[in-house]
């Protein structure tokens, strides 16, 4: 199982970019703003992308998470 790290509004979290069902803009009043969630099943983080493509580019090429001596 491979991780990687996310920044989001509350703080870096290890992600298994395996389970990522969707990825969107944050949709405001109808208006997009300039964040982007990320949903994994039922949970959704709220990062710090400011566009899907941005996003989609750092998962695909995220190191992944080990652990440092």
């Amino acid at each position: 199982m491979r991780f990687i790290m996310i920044e989001t509004k509350q703080g870096n979290v290890a992600i298994n970019p395996q389970k990522i069902t969707s990825i969107c803009p944050h949709i405001i009043g109808g208006k997009t703003s300039k964040y982007v969630f990320i949903t994994l099943g039922e949970v959704t983080l709220d990062t710090k992308f400011t566009d899907v493509e941005s996003a989609v580019d750092y998962i695909q090429r995220a190191p992944s998470v080990s652990r440092r001596s």
